[in-house]
């Protein structure tokens, strides 16, 4: 349930990238499609920045026990 926001970025960036790819670049939209993907892709970045530094912080040396039952 918590990750449904993000996966809907995730699905969203995807669309906008195959979209991008189907736009001629003289299209007036292009340059709009080219930065709603950059953004899109900056936030999903900033996000996996935000996560990484807590996985680690969760997982343990093997053979030890965590509180999350690992």
């Amino acid at each position: 349930l918590l990750y449904k926001p993000i996966d809907r970025v995730t699905r969203s960036t995807l669309v906008l990238h195959d979209l991008l790819k189907h736009t001629p670049a003289d299209h007036p939209d292009y340059p709009l499609l080219q930065d709603a993907l950059r953004i899109s892709q900056n936030f999903l970045s900033s996000i996996n920045e935000d996560i990484d530094p807590r996985r680690t912080a969760v997982t343990t040396p093997k053979g030890e026990v965590s509180l999350w039952g690992g």
